[in-house]
């Protein structure tokens, strides 16, 4: 195959993909037409089946390719255990970015985690890609804790689960009423609760010290 059609095959796919991750993202996996999806790709039945298989082959490709941004995204931030405090609010501002600037793929990563009881392979392949950006999570939990940044008293998995879904939940009210405002201020203040707690002197504070 020349590099011109191997262009044009890959950008004929990724159409696709663009098409169907609006469609699932309204309207889920089983409410999504794939007729909607052909006419709004501009492609044919065939083709469509040619790159995919089947709606539940587009329907994995569509959350590999959500799941691997957002994985990427959290997986490029870096930092030290001393630093923990810092690097989770990099990765919750880089998520608030990322989810107002493409509100159809986090709305259909928290649709997921939603749906996760949902049965059949496609769900299944879904949670499984969900478990891979928590254990990315739970890793910056556990450096955290080896570095003496968060307490040993609490399970990084449980951290990570608590961190991702203050996160998600954020996210989800922002998807609800776009006029919401997800800045790097609401990070901030997000982790520092999420860390601290809000009880009055009963918690340790955690120090965070993002402008330097």
């Amino acid at each position: 195959m020349n590099v011109s059609r191997s262009n044009n095959t890959e950008r004929t796919r990724q159409m696709i993909l663009d098409a169907a991750l609006r469609q699932f993202a309204a309207h889920g996996y089983a409410g999504a037409g794939t007729q909607a999806i052909i006419e709004a790709s501009q492609v044919t039945k065939p083709v469509l089946y040619y790159h995919f298989g089947s709606k539940a082959g587009l329907f994995r490709a569509v959350v590999d390719r959500a799941e691997n941004q957002l994985l990427d995204l959290i997986s490029r931030i870096k930092g030290d255990a001393e630093n923990t405090p810092e690097r989770l609010v990099e990765i919750c501002a880089a998520m608030f970015q990322f989810a107002c600037d493409r509100p159809e793929v986090m709305s259909l990563a928290v649709a997921l985690l939603l749906q996760a009881k949902e049965q059949g392979p496609p769900h299944k392949h879904c949670f499984g890609k969900a478990q891979k950006r928590l254990a990315v999570i739970q890793d910056v939990m556990e450096q955290g804790k080896m570095g003496r940044a968060l307490r040993n008293q609490f399970d990084s998995r449980l951290l990570a689960v608590g961190f991702l879904g203050m996160v998600h939940l954020h996210i989800l009210f922002r998807l609800a009423d776009p006029r919401r405002l997800l800045t790097r201020s609401t990070a901030e203040q997000a982790v520092s609760l999420f860390l601290k707690g809000a009880a009055n002197g009963k918690l340790q504070p955690f120090p965070i010290n993002t402008h330097k």
